[in-house]
């Protein structure tokens, strides 16, 4: 039974390989594309009911090369987040898409890559987490150069350079690591016991944070992150808000609480040396999004900004903020997604991609614009929205660590936040546009109902997310 939990991991491979073979006409690759995703979230939804917190050995050469699966809580609230938004992302996909074209090779790098962000979710050691991380770099390399142009080109090979690089840096800490500790296992409260060099430790915690920091975007290893903004939206929307930052994100919490464990990483003080690179990150993030002009270039930097505060809730290192840190998680990547797909909504129905075009725009656009607005104003934490919840367990983390710094930085990002969005919704609602385009009308449905539906998601999660801060509480009880 236990065997259940590769098939959310290995099924979309198999759906990635027959796609370009199969050569389906277009609306029989869409339900093929539609039913294969839909069908991976409830075998997902199987493997946790019928396996529970169960694990599975693929492949075990010797204590470093096992190949481990494991569901556990962590595992769980990753994954149903990543295949939720999955489906949402493919249907929005099927209508985006038409116009950037090479459809079927995009569908299968989309489905691949599916399968390999969950085999980070469920995997069971460093190793194996490792394995697809590097694979989640090769499936989306060919969506980040799917235009093909030398812009894009150029974006994806510093996506390659700066993914390696860090794993590079990942590989380095874990074998270091593996000579002191002799096992890589996830265990709550971590895997490092005894007597240790708290110098050789707080190396290997570093070079491992960076490493996993890359794809998190943090600063200065942040620059791939507006570059691949070439990618199409639909790859935008996967890169900021669901695979490669989120996955960077939940590597960081898996090797901090799961491998180092809180005591170690105290007693090395490397919370202490990264807060530094975490805070210029939320700070700098932010201050760069107020002068892009481009759409999609502004929300990248965001998407920095608001990583910086997940980081901010995993080095804080304790339980109101590890449970912010967490939530964070969850309520960016629902946010992120909806601004996403709204800017993609306004790039194919008018060809727009910057602020001073769109004035006068959500009188043409009403429902994408509110929902662009609603979750504005989440994502800057406006009371009673998700992203207020998250941010308060932060700030109050903050303060129970002692450093009334990091409330405050937060409170400063939150405001720089708001001048960065709120133009976008002023111009799009309260500008008078600068000629008459009685033409454009909503996107269409196939892009609008899934950037409706999330927002739904947004606005519940502000209204009742107690049922999820209770789940992160198990977790943070675990690991604490």
């Amino acid at each position: 039974m236990n065997s259940l939990i590769l098939l959310p991991v290995f099924f979309p491979a198999l759906l990635a390989v027959i796609l370009p073979i199969a050569k389906f006409k277009e609306r029989a690759r869409n339900v093929y594309v539609a039913l294969g995703v839909i069908l991976n979230f409830i075998f997902t939804l199987c493997a946790f009911h019928f396996v529970g917190y169960g694990n599975i050995h693929i492949l075990k050469l010797n204590e470093f090369v096992n190949v481990y699966f494991k569901i556990d809580k962590l595992g769980v609230l990753f994954s149903i987040l990543v295949s939720t938004l999955w489906i949402f992302t493919t249907f929005y996909s099927m209508e985006y898409m038409k116009h950037e074209g090479k459809e079927t090779r995009f569908f299968s790098f989309f489905i691949l890559t599916l399968g390999i962000t969950l085999g980070i979710g469920f995997s069971g050691n460093l190793f194996t987490l490792y394995i697809f991380y590097e694979l989640l770099t090769l499936a989306t390399f060919p969506l980040v150069i799917h235009n093909g142009t030398k812009e894009a080109i150029d974006s994806g090979k510093k996506y390659l350079i700066y993914s390696f690089g860090g794993a590079t840096l990942v590989l380095l800490g874990m074998m270091i690591l593996f000579s002191i500790s002799k096992t890589l296992d996830f265990n709550p409260g971590g895997i490092v016991t005894g007597i240790y060099d708290t110098k050789v430790m707080l190396g290997i915690y570093i070079s491992m944070f960076i490493g996993f920091g890359v794809k998190a975007a943090l600063v200065p290893f942040h620059s791939w992150l507006p570059s691949a903004m070439v990618a199409p939206t639909p790859v935008s929307s996967l890169l900021h808000a669901v695979a490669v930052v989120k996955s960077g994100v939940f590597s960081l919490i898996r090797m901090s609480y799961f491998i180092f464990g809180v005591e170690v990483i105290r007693k090395t003080k490397a919370s202490v040396y990264m807060s530094i690179p975490i805070v210029i990150t939320i700070l700098l993030g932010s201050f760069l999004a107020l002068h892009q002009e481009n759409l999609k270039k502004r929300l990248a930097y965001s998407t920095i900004s608001q990583l910086g505060y997940i980081l901010l809730g995993i080095i804080l290192l304790n339980k109101d903020a590890f449970v912010g840190g967490i939530l964070h998680l969850i309520n960016h990547a629902v946010i992120k997604i909806v601004l996403f797909f709204s800017v993609g909504a306004i790039m194919y129905t008018t060809g727009k991609t910057k602020i001073s075009e769109i004035k006068g725009i959500g009188k043409r656009m009403p429902v994408t614009m509110w929902c662009f607005g609603i979750s504005s104003i989440s994502l800057i934490g406006i009371p009673p929205s998700n992203g207020f919840v998250s941010k308060w367990f932060l700030a109050q983390g903050g303060l129970m660590a002692g450093k009334i710094l990091f409330p405050a930085i937060l409170l400063i990002s939150a405001v720089l936040t708001a001048l960065y969005l709120l133009p976008v919704v002023t111009a799009a609602f309260f500008k008078k546009e600068d000629e008459k385009e009685i033409t454009v009308k909503e996107s269409p449905k196939k892009m609008l109902i899934p950037i409706v539906i999330i927002t739904t998601i947004v606005i519940i999660l502000g209204l009742f997310p107690n049922p999820v801060i209770s789940f992160i509480q198990e977790i943070a009880e675990e690991v604490m």
